[in-house]
């Protein structure tokens, strides 16, 4: 939903590109927004922060069921608010098609998961693994912060009890958390669970020697359940002979 003409014309358009997107709705202020969403549930919302009436950020506490949303914005100091609702992606004005498609991928894939549908299946080359993880970025709290990580910078994550510790190089950063709900926020193939604790950056794997995974001096175990799944990845990226 987006108060800008212009704006709704190019998100419009950058939808009817994508087909497992389907438009329901362009509204032009948050209370038109708000009317539509007590009358129909959507999957997927992208949601404009500066509107007329009230803010995009009002609206959506507003709402009792919170579609997935995306928010499309000029204003990057929003991004922690982001986070606090929980929000999928955060795209900056203006645009680019590029970027779109990354977040719609990302929502498509996360709308299936919570309807319990296995992510769609994708052959991609090395190169594209490393692109898809480079362009995105997660919000964690810890410490009493909250701290923005490139998902390029994150080699493994590990379950710990009710945390989830995300090691990135030497650095360790600790949050609340459940490890599948991690799972749900990260590209896939770009990261991989390989173990019922952990998750591993594909692009970080230094070497694979039986069910040990080796990123630099980190050994992670390759469980059974998950192995065929990776080792098919490994395959399809031609890391073997």
């Amino acid at each position: 939903m987006d108060d800008e003409l212009l704006a709704r014309r190019l998100l419009t358009d950058y939808v009817g590109k994508i087909p497992e997107l389907n438009l329901i709705a362009a509204c032009a202020s948050a209370m038109e927004a708000q009317r539509f969403l007590q009358k129909q549930r959507i999957d997927l919302l992208f949601l404009d922060i500066q509107m007329p009436d009230i803010t995009g950020i009002s609206l959506l506490q507003s709402l009792s069921h919170r579609p997935v949303t995306i928010f499309t914005t000029a204003f990057a100091e929003y991004a922690v608010q982001g986070y606090e609702l929980f929000v999928l992606d955060y795209l900056l004005k203006p645009i680019s098609f590029e970027r779109f498609f990354q977040a719609a991928g990302r929502a498509v894939a996360h709308i299936g998961l919570l309807h319990n549908q296995p992510p769609p299946q994708a052959s991609p080359a090395a190169g594209s693994l490393q692109n898809e993880v480079a362009n995105g970025y997660i919000f964690v709290k810890s410490d009493y912060k909250i701290h923005k990580i490139a998902h390029s910078d994150i080699d493994v994550m590990e379950a710990y009890g009710e945390y989830v510790v995300i090691h990135s190089g030497r650095q360790k950063i600790m949050t609340l958390g459940q490890l599948s709900k991690m799972e749900q926020a990260l590209p896939h193939p770009g990261f991989l669970r390989v173990h019922r604790s952990f998750i591993v950056n594909f692009s970080k794997i230094d070497a694979i020697q039986g069910n040990t995974l080796y990123i630099g001096e980190k050994e992670i175990p390759l469980s059974k359940g998950y192995r065929d799944a990776f080792m098919q990845l490994v395959q399809k990226n031609r890391l073997l002979g």
